[in-house]
């Protein structure tokens, strides 16, 4: 008999008693217990009626948190429209795809690929060297890679992935070169000179060009 059934017996020989009592103690006794026995009678139905429309919380279970990885396997290439990104990540394949997001913005994408063999893997690129269309941005799942899709927002050639490398390559463009003590200086200056040359206009070259054939008369004058 189950709990509720149990309760109706109840009530119904407490109301039976109440018809048989005379003193008014025992009345008001007997109509305190029929009060809690009705309330836990209440109390049971709707508990019932959630179950039965699904009105009831579930509970949820706690997420399990995985351990961040850095991913560093990765190039880039591009074609007019796009930059595209090629991720190496093995068994990327075999995880769900709606556990590999990227966000995108006009100057960075967000790359996570959640739970992998027990670890999330991300990888975050900031301040591209020019600007993205976040929307019509994109990836492809491969087998064992990623392939991201940026899509240009100026038909432009890109030189450099990021701002960062950008600057990077300009400073030791520009830094002076190492002076050796050893080295022999007129093939330090011949080397500059080569360089002048190769980087320089029409101009340039010409004038160097003159310069390499006084020196060379000068020598041959003096022997």
């Amino acid at each position: 008999m189950s709990s509720k059934q149990n309760l109706q017996k109840d009530a119904e020989e407490i109301q039976r008693l109440l018809s048989l009592a005379t003193r008014e103690r025992v009345k008001n006794v007997l109509k305190l217990e029929q009060q809690k026995i009705e309330a836990e009678m209440n109390r049971l139905s709707n508990t019932e009626a959630g179950k039965d429309d699904g009105t009831s919380v579930p509970k949820v279970p706690k997420q399990k948190e995985f351990h961040a990885k850095k991913i560093t396997n990765y190039g880039w290439d591009q074609s007019e429209k796009s930059v595209k990104m090629y991720v190496s990540l093995k068994g990327v394949h075999t995880v769900p795809a709606e556990q590999v997001r990227v966000k995108y913005t006009q100057k960075s994408f967000d790359l996570i690929v959640h739970n992998l063999e027990g670890s999330n893997h991300q990888l975050n690129i900031a301040n591209l060297l020019h600007d993205i269309d976040a929307e019509n941005s994109s990836f492809k799942i491969k087998t064992d890679n990623l392939i991201l899709f940026l899509r240009k927002v100026e038909k432009i050639t890109w030189k450099y992935l990021t701002v960062a490398e950008q600057k990077s390559k300009l400073m030791k463009e520009s830094a002076p070169p190492k002076y050796d003590d050893k080295a022999d200086p007129s093939a330090g200056i011949m080397d500059m000179m080569r360089k002048m040359y190769d980087d320089g206009d029409d101009e340039m070259k010409r004038t160097i060009a003159k310069a390499w054939t006084e020196s060379r008369d000068k020598e041959k004058d003096m022997l």
